[in-house]
């Protein structure tokens, strides 16, 4: 449990600790950032592609009734910064674990590191601040910032977010989607 807390941990101060919004302070370089990212050309397409409930958070009975696949389909923009980390709005529906709809709107942040040269292939770390609307809570507005990691090629891209361990039967659950730019 303190591995889990600490790497949640790491995943909320990343944005404090990055050096890519410039401008005279924090603040303007992180609006900056926004404001670009509103106003980009940029896009890509999001197909949810797995649920997956941790086994030992769950009962065999209980994973046995989940959806472990969420069809879906999302919309996001997006825009990378001269430090060539990545910045996106977005909005998904997908088939939840109940089988039921659940929306998402949200904003992403991902720090960059690449593996070649060329900038084709890179890893992203980073989180999702986002407000979901679900059945479970009478689709009232619940909002979470959770971690995400990706793997990138080019303009295609493998995400995988997870929402924490709340308790029993609750959390310790990865959502994995794929992305294409257009």
């Amino acid at each position: 449990m303190k591995r889990i807390l600490a790497v949640i941990c790491v995943f909320s101060v990343l944005p404090l600790l990055a050096e890519d919004t410039p401008g005279p302070s924090w603040w303007q370089g992180w609006k900056s950032n926004l404001r670009a990212t509103w106003e980009s050309d940029d896009h890509a397409v999001i197909v949810p592609l797995n649920i997956y409930h941790v086994r030992s958070t769950y009962t065999r009975e209980r994973i046995e009734r989940y959806n472990e696949m969420p069809w879906g389909l999302g919309f996001e923009r997006y825009h990378t910064n001269s430090s060539r980390n990545r910045h996106s709005f977005y909005v998904l529906a997908f088939s939840d674990s109940y089988a039921r709809v659940q929306s998402n709107v949200g904003y992403a942040w991902e720090k960059s590191c690449f593996l070649d040269n060329a900038g084709d292939m890179r890893i992203g770390l980073g989180f999702n601040a986002t407000v979901a609307f679900r059945y479970r809570q009478d689709y009232l507005p619940f909002p979470g910032v959770i971690p995400m990691i990706s793997l990138n090629y080019k303009c295609l891209s493998l995400q995988t977010t997870w929402v924490p361990y709340i308790g029993p039967s609750n959390g310790n659950v990865f959502l994995t989607m794929f992305k294409v730019a257009i």
